[in-house]
């Protein structure tokens, strides 16, 4: 079967799996837009009256069906997978009154971060705002735990439930994530913990002696490492990563969950870690998870951040204007002391004839 045969056989399968509880329930296909452009085909199931249908993903069981799993097992998967969500489901769906509650909700808000050019049609229906080459949007996160986080996005039409403003949504979801823990680790210590154990030291609030530090390469991301590169966007903790480093740095966009942070000590160039980052994309990161391919550059002092290559053609465009104004000014000199020499000697032309009439006059008188 290709792959929409495969789909529709799920949908008319599927509920020979289930308990009689689903049998009322009108079954749907869908395609969900995710993060980056990426589309993914989804199942809702829903069971009685239920509210809250949660979606089953078939994308990857159908690579499975293509790999030579049975088909009639890759529908049992699908039961299977919603028979474990229906505990989920019916508590969330409990708390569904309380979403039209912003008062309730706020401290349930967090922010998302994505490219902005990657997630043009992704963001029409989202409250947003923009901030250079990201765009922050806005979920509620119903449930939070290590297993993972059940969300609802911020739809424009939610918004205007709620009677808020953008800004508003922007200020306490930004309160709440900082609420959720800011971390910047050193990198060594990330991979010393995978394999020795241990917890890194969170550096924050320190003031680092970059010089004593080997292989200078920081993490920013919350306590979870989930959806923390959105804290970036923050001014006051770009503020406090340039007091830890003492200087400027460069951001590197791993994924929406973590931005690295690497010292501007003159070892790195905008080139070169443009390539690096958009080779990690294409090779290491799945679709979904790409944050970005933009390389930024923070200035340690103001917290200012923008695209460190626009911001390199800037300085060498300022640098250019700067030469042919000293040129200029080179020139305009030497045209300058020719005419000032013309004036003296003028001057002087017209001092000794204003003498010389002075002169005439008293020997008159």
């Amino acid at each position: 079967m290709n792959r929409k045969e495969f789909y529709e056989y799920v949908k008319d399968n599927v509920k020979a799996y289930l308990p009689k509880s689903y049998e009322e329930g009108e079954i749907k296909l869908q395609e969900v837009e995710k993060n980056n452009g990426l589309k993914l085909t989804g199942i809702t199931i829903p069971n009685g009256d239920q509210r809250i249908v949660p979606t089953i993903y078939l994308d990857s069981l159908y690579q499975e069906y293509i790999n030579g799993k049975d088909v009639d097992s890759c529908v049992g998967d699908v039961a299977d997978m919603r028979i474990e969500a229906q505990g989920k489901a019916e508590f969330l769906d409990m708390g569904v009154p309380d979403i039209l509650d912003y008062e309730k909700m706020k401290n349930k808000l967090q922010v998302r971060i994505c490219d902005k050019e990657w997630n043009t049609d992704r963001l029409e229906d989202k409250a947003f705002t923009e901030h250079g080459d990201f765009a922050a949007y806005y979920a509620v996160n119903l449930e939070e735990n290590r297993e993972g986080i059940s969300s609802i996005p911020v739809t424009i039409s939610l918004m205007n439930e709620w009677g808020v403003s953008v800004e508003q949504i922007q200020a306490d979801a930004m309160m709440a994530d900082r609420n959720r823990g800011v971390q910047l680790v050193d990198m060594t210590q990330i991979i010393e913990s995978m394999i020795f154990g241990g917890t890194p030291k969170n550096l924050l609030n320190e003031k680092l002696d970059m010089e004593t530090v080997e292989n200078p390469m920081f993490c920013l991301t919350n306590e979870s490492k989930m959806n923390g590169a959105s804290l970036l966007l923050q001014e006051d903790i770009r503020k406090q990563i340039g007091e830890c480093l003492g200087g400027n740095y460069f951001v590197i966009p791993s994924s929406v969950h973590e931005v690295l942070i690497l010292p501007d000590n003159g070892t790195f160039q905008v080139p070169e870690l443009n390539a690096m980052v958009q080779e990690v994309n294409e090779t290491q990161v799945e679709r979904q998870e790409q944050l970005s391919d933009k390389v930024q550059f923070c200035d340690g002092k103001t917290a200012v951040m923008e695209n460190a290559e626009r911001r390199e053609a800037r300085i060498e465009k300022a640098k250019e204007a700067e030469k042919a104004e000293t040129k200029a000014a080179s020139k305009g000199g030497i045209h300058g002391r020719l005419e000032k020499a013309k004036a003296e000697i003028k001057a002087k032309e017209v001092n000794k004839a204003s003498k010389d009439k002075a002169k005439n006059l008293a020997e008159v008188l």
